[in-house]
């Protein structure tokens, strides 16, 4: 069955390009090609502000990238990866967020602190902790480039028992100037700082895009297989708050991280999947006109700044995603029994039904067929809005482990049987429409709702103008959203050797509004302010033991956010400042106040070798941190320790050449300094002080 899908695909992919290719009469009157694709002048025409703009109006350099709205395959235009400054955050799961929780190692589960920048919930659950390495239709760079263009980075830390490596490679070029096609290679093998936390995972993708006169289409391909040891966090927070303490030193600690306890060994998650996706884009309408060559002789050519008055749409996307949870380990019983019992929200019976080695397996199908109509803007002078109507089937297949019901005692738990799996389905109808304004200097705008069978339903809107200040522009955004959403088919399941759960929890309603002001950026300063307040009724998390709940009354998030970058010639100071509230920290447990600081000199050797020297530093006050499940792969809220007011710093240097970019830093100098609770989750120390190195190779030929 698997075979004839993929077949399927593939002729939505070829044969529109060759019917495409047969029709393409005259090359598109394309803009001037800049040589240099660093030209600040032309990033800032090809904005990262999720602003759609017509390419075919603007000086482009010999790469430019965007990305796609994955439903209906809108280009978004952004610059790419090519930063001469901070190329060494860009490389460290600490430097994707403000404040990042994570396992330790490169490649491990992650969650962020900052309440507003996690991603929805998605209906495969156990995906969403590896967001940060897992790619998906909307996440990917799509690349249109003159030359052929491949990249390879690489980074290292640690070494031996202890090594971290990372390995990617991007390979993209164009087959004439409409065709591109592209493959991008992504390995990291993290044998981890403590025991058993060691990460080995490989993902790959081949995408391809046809950017035409009036037929447009994007193609992704990924496969992912991660795998993931796990160690559910080192056994006693001592060996890191007090490790000169009698409590440990009874112990006979050497001091060595690879020597502390931990939870449990022999244990895994693996995770596989796939994406498949199409999406074509044809503009209706005749795009050519005739035009006299001589008194006998007519021709036919492009009419100028022609606009299609009108775009057929069809997305198609097929995702595959498993999860199979193993463990060998003898006393991993004792982590999830309470005084010899198997917990179900408080009943329980007094003794395990089966005593196998844990192999559970999850896993989740979806098969989305979209179809929509738009009205493109300004195909009149009248017409100062794009309208787009959209309807969309999605099959959804889930499989897990069989549960049923046990009475002993007259408790009643629920179990699961081994060897079996139960198997599920869901059939979702989606309606829905956008309307948009792109052009026009002053006023943009983007609306859309969406109704769906299962009664979810999403009302989402973004506002931006330009104002003026002392002469100079300066951008104002608010975007709200109002969302009522079903709950995981995971979230109201749940089936293994210990844990296990039938729910029917409510819609979860969300009410957001919130917004941004970039001010006039001035010779020695740079400054944006950014918010938000959110309501949310009936949300679905995970509690102090990791069951999952859904908290009935409303709870309100707000955030406010200052990015503020000073610069005095070759001296600067950048610092990003979060300040967040919860009315209810049970539920949603956030700390108060995290920021990142940013103190470097920044010059040119011999006028070619740009050099950044500096410390930065990434902090939070005290709260509750999540704590990490392997069993249910979720952040959970532990109440048992507050952790926080310890700065995660590195001193480094960064340099740039041409189209090589290298760092070396040392990761963790503060180690040892202030109260030591040096934890990026409960249980899961920050890595110890080390050298860190990466590099950056482009070829342009």
């Amino acid at each position: 069955m698997k075979k004839y899908i993929i077949i399927v695909l593939l002729s939505f992919v070829v044969y529109p390009v060759l019917i495409a290719q047969n029709k393409d009469r005259q090359p598109s009157q394309a803009g001037k090609i800049i040589q240099d694709s660093l030209n600040k002048e032309v990033l800032d025409k090809i904005p990262s502000d999720n602003r759609r703009i017509d390419t075919s109006k603007i000086e482009i350099p010999n790469i430019y990238a965007w990305r796609i709205t994955p439903r209906l395959g809108e280009r978004i235009f952004i610059p790419r990866d090519t930063a001469i400054i901070d190329f060494h955050q860009s490389m460290l799961a600490d430097g994707k967020s403000v404040a990042m929780g994570y396992l330790g190692n490169i490649g491990s589960p992650a969650q962020s602190k900052i309440f507003f920048e996690r991603p929805e919930t998605s209906r495969f659950t156990f995906m969403d902790a590896m967001y940060l390495w897992r790619k998906s239709p909307e996440t990917k760079d799509f690349l249109n480039t003159k030359i052929p263009y491949s990249e390879i980075k690489y980074q290292s830390a640690g070494g031996g028992e202890t090594a971290e490596n990372r390995f990617q490679a991007e390979i993209s070029t164009n087959i004439g100037k409409k065709l591109n096609i592209g493959f991008d290679f992504d390995y990291i093998y993290s044998r981890g700082f403590y025991t058993s936390l060691s990460n080995k995972e490989v993902s790959y993708d081949v995408y391809a895009s046809y950017i035409g006169d009036k037929y447009k289409m994007h193609a992704f391909f990924h496969n992912n297989n991660f795998i993931n040891i796990e160690n559910g966090g080192i056994a006693d927070t001592l060996y890191i708050t007090n490790p000169n303490g009698n409590v440990v030193r009874e112990k006979k600690f050497s001091g060595k991280s690879l020597d502390i306890p931990v939870r449990m060994q022999q244990t895994w998650n693996k995770l596989r999947g796939r994406h498949i996706y199409v999406t074509n884009r044809y503009d209706l309408g005749d795009n050519m006109e005739k035009y006299p060559i001589n008194d006998s002789t007519m021709g036919l050519r492009q009419k100028k700044n022609y606009i299609s008055p009108a775009s057929v749409i069809l997305t198609t996307h097929y995702t595959d995603q498993r999860r199979r949870f193993n463990s060998t380990y003898a006393n991993i019983d004792n982590l999830y029994t309470i005084n010899g019992t198997y917990p179900y929200y408080g009943e329980s019976i007094s003794s395990p039904i089966y005593s196998d080695n844990i192999d559970d397996y999850m896993s989740y199908y979806s098969f989305k067929n979209t179809f929509a109509l738009a009205m493109n803007e300004g195909f009149r002078k009248w017409i100062k809005f794009g309208l787009t109507a959209f309807i969309e089937y999605d099959m959804r297949k889930f499989s897990m482990p069989t549960s049923i019901s046990v009475t002993q005692d007259n408790i009643r738990t629920i179990i699961s049987t081994p060897g079996m799996n139960r198997r599920d389905s869901e059939n979702i109808l989606t309606l829905g429409g956008v309307l948009t304004k792109e052009k026009g200097k002053y006023l943009r705008y983007k609306a859309s709702g969406e109704f769906s069978s299962n009664s979810d339903f999403k009302l989402e809107g973004e506002l931006t103008t330009m104002l003026k200040f002392k002469g100079k522009d300066f951008s104002v955004k608010a975007n709200a959203y109002i969302k009522e959403t079903s709950p995981s088919f995971f979230e109201d399941n749940f089936a293994s050797k210990y844990w296990n759960w039938k729910n029917e929890f409510k819609q979860v309603n969300r009410v957001y509004i919130g917004g941004e002001i970039s001010f006039p950026e001035l010779p020695f300063s740079k400054t944006k302010i950014s918010g938000g307040i959110e309501t949310i009724k009936n949300y679905i998390y995970y509690d102090s033991l990791a069951q999952v709940k859904q908290e009935s009354s409303g709870i309100q998030v707000i955030s406010l956010r200052l990015d503020q970058n000073f610069n005095f010639g070759i001296f600067h100071w950048d610092s990003q400042v979060v300040w967040q509230y919860s009315d209810n920290k049970k539920a949603i447990p956030l700390p108060d106040l995290s920021f990142y600081t940013n103190i470097y000199i920044e010059t040119k050797l011999a006028k070619v070798l740009t050099v950044q020297l500096g410390a930065d530093a990434h902090f939070h006050t005290k709260y509750y941190i999540p704590g990490y499940q392997p069993l249910t792969m979720q952040f959970y809220n532990q109440r048992d320790m507050e952790l926080g007011n310890f700065p995660i710093a590195t001193a480094y240097v960064n340099m740039h050449l041409k189209y090589t970019r290298f760092f070396l830093m040392m990761y963790n100098v503060a180690q040892g300094f202030g109260d030591n609770e040096s934890f990026s989750l409960y249980r899961y120390p920050v890595n110890p002080r080390g050298l860190k190195l990466g590099i950056s190779w482009r070829f342009n030929n």
